[in-house]
């Protein structure tokens, strides 16, 4: 995608936010994914969706931007029909608010994925809970929920393609993306 491309998409998303004080949750179309704000939605399950579409500046969120840090992958796996974070996890997470805590001019997009057992519905649902626990995470660790967003892709995005326990496991995960 080139620069022009890139900044015409962030420019409408632009708008878009600033034409939006309150965007309704979209429940009838569970293929969309959701984004939640970090700073409303922490801690009191009132989580804000709207359409990735809508928001277009999410689309430029792409894999080039998920970039490990001391070697460390910016990736949080789960369990099956978890959205825990584990002890691994924990220090994934730690590791990425070191990070950020070191560098306040970075903002972080957590992206929350499943595997493609259950409903459309219940994946962007359990997405969007895994993505909220690494928010959360994140905040007990010291960085500001400003700084902070995330979005469910559910099954949409799977990061390994195939019908099996392994593909299965590395699909269910949380991705930490550090937009520039």
């Amino acid at each position: 995608m080139n620069t022009f491309l890139r900044l015409g998409l962030i420019s409408v998303a632009s708008l878009t936010l600033a034409a939006c004080t309150d965007p309704p949750v979209d429940d009838a179309n569970a293929k969309q994914a959701t984004v939640v704000d970090g700073a409303n939605g922490l801690g009191n399950g009132n989580l804000r969706g709207v359409d990735l579409n809508a928001l277009g500046a999410m689309a430029a969120l792409e894999d080039d931007k998920n970039y490990a840090v001391g070697g460390v992958q910016p990736t949080i796996y789960f369990g099956f029909d978890r959205y825990d974070v584990d002890q691994q996890g924990s220090g994934t997470v730690a590791h990425y608010a070191r990070h950020m805590n070191a560098n306040p001019q970075l903002n972080v997009v957590i992206e929350g994925h499943c595997d493609e057992r259950g409903t459309g519905e219940y994946n962007m649902a359990l997405g969007e809970r895994r993505a909220k626990a690494v928010r959360d995470a994140l905040v007990m660790a010291g960085v500001q929920a400003s700084r902070i967003r995330s979005v469910s892709f559910g099954e949409e995005k799977p990061a390994q393609e195939g019908h099996d326990e392994n593909s299965w496991a590395m699909n269910r995960r949380a991705e930490l993306k550090f937009p520039r």
